[in-house]
């Protein structure tokens, strides 16, 4: 008996920090038959896609939804009928991961990881700004830059992982570790 496929809900805000790798994941994970993923981007999303020109890749890799406002696309209620097997954002600016974890639902990703967790469907989050110190990201133009992590930040990346129905992946490639895992899981619906 073949399983069927995983079903993500995948959200990015605006962060375009791990944006490349994150696309490639997609891809492969698509290529490999292994997901079915709708994307949900948040405004400045949709912005740093296309700063990074990944607005035609994307919609090669799944269905593509744009905020409107923080209940458009009604995202909040598929999660809460759990139509996904899990909610991933990849990559979470820091203000998205910030009002996450003051409580603010306010944009279609924070409002809909609010409204999700009230349904009991898993949470994945990838933030940027993990720990102190300095990373290198690669900009749009291809160019490094490099940044520096705000203690605000970094501890508000703590908190999150306090939270409870929330799981804050390292990496990008955890990723793939969230998909084996969940394949071999019983199916949610």
């Amino acid at each position: 008996m073949s399983q069927k496929n995983l079903r993500i809900a995948w959200g990015i805000t605006g962060a375009g920090d791990m944006l490349p790798e994150l696309v490639e994941i997609m891809k492969e994970l698509i290529e490999e038959e292994k997901v079915q993923v709708k994307i949900f981007l948040s405004k400045a999303g949709k912005t740093v896609a296309d700063m990074y020109k990944f607005w035609d890749t994307l919609e090669t890799i799944g269905k593509v939804m744009v905020e409107k406002d923080a209940n458009t696309p009604f995202l909040a209620a598929s999660l809460q009928l759990r139509k996904y097997d899990f909610f991933l954002i990849a990559p979470s600016s820091a203000n998205t991961t910030a009002k996450i974890v003051h409580g603010i639902a306010d944009t279609l990703i924070t409002n809909s990881l609010s409204q999700g967790i009230k349904g009991g469907c898993p949470v994945f989050i990838l933030p940027v700004d993990q720990e102190f110190g300095s990373v290198t990201t690669i900009l749009p133009s291809g160019k490094e830059l490099t940044l520096t992590m705000r203690p605000i930040d970094v501890e508000n990346v703590a908190k999150l992982r306090q939270m409870q129905s929330i799981t804050v992946l390292k990496k990008p490639e955890d990723i793939r570790s969230i998909v084996s895992k969940s394949a071999t899981l019983d199916r949610f619906l």
